[in-house]
């Protein structure tokens, strides 16, 4: 009986990692991107230190999937979410 519940136990811890890893690169894709987007803000404002900081803390996250299995879908979604909004911003500043 105690084996079973140790089997059990088991298959929940590894379908609750399962479940969290899932949406894993693609929040951690978003983040990146909003760290990215804001230290740029940052800077534009010459608000340096801060700008830093964020952007280090985009590049922890964006190391963590340099040898990844799933760095290509990462550097994917990481693009796409820095880029969001860019083209309307850059129409607005134009009119």
């Amino acid at each position: 009986m105690k084996h079973i519940g140790k089997y059990i136990l088991s298959i929940l811890l590894f379908s609750a990692m399962l479940f969290t890893s899932c949406g894993g690169v693609n929040s951690d894709a978003k983040k990146a991107a909003s760290l990215t987007n804001k230290s740029i803000e940052k800077t534009n404002e010459l608000k340096l230190v801060e700008a830093e900081k964020l952007y280090k803390r985009s590049q922890e996250i964006i190391k963590k999937y340099e040898s990844h299995r799933k760095s290509e879908k990462f550097n994917k979604l990481y693009q796409q979410y820095r880029d969001e909004g860019k083209i309307s911003r850059q129409e607005q500043k134009d009119q």
